[in-house]
């Protein structure tokens, strides 16, 4: 299984619409870009200036709250 990560941040509405949504059974790290951790780790990224969420398959950034619940489906699927 991929290494997934979700990035939201906090009183973000679409963060929260995607982490209401989300295929259970999943393993998915949620990080909150808001802390210093969350914030450094979206550095490392690269998407420190994304509009959140964003979610990161292994290398893959995909940003957007329509396109992060259909990969996580198609990773569901898996």
């Amino acid at each position: 299984m991929p290494e997934v990560k979700l990035f939201t941040k906090n009183d973000c509405e679409k963060c929260e619409h995607v982490k209401e949504r989300m295929p259970k059974g999943l393993e998915i790290e949620i990080i909150n870009a808001d802390t210093v951790d969350g914030l450094a780790e979206a550095a490392y990224y690269e998407i420190v200036e994304e509009t959140f969420p964003v979610l990161v398959v292994d290398e893959e950034v995909i940003c957007g709250a329509i396109p992060i619940l259909e990969k996580l489906k198609l990773i569901a699927r898996q």
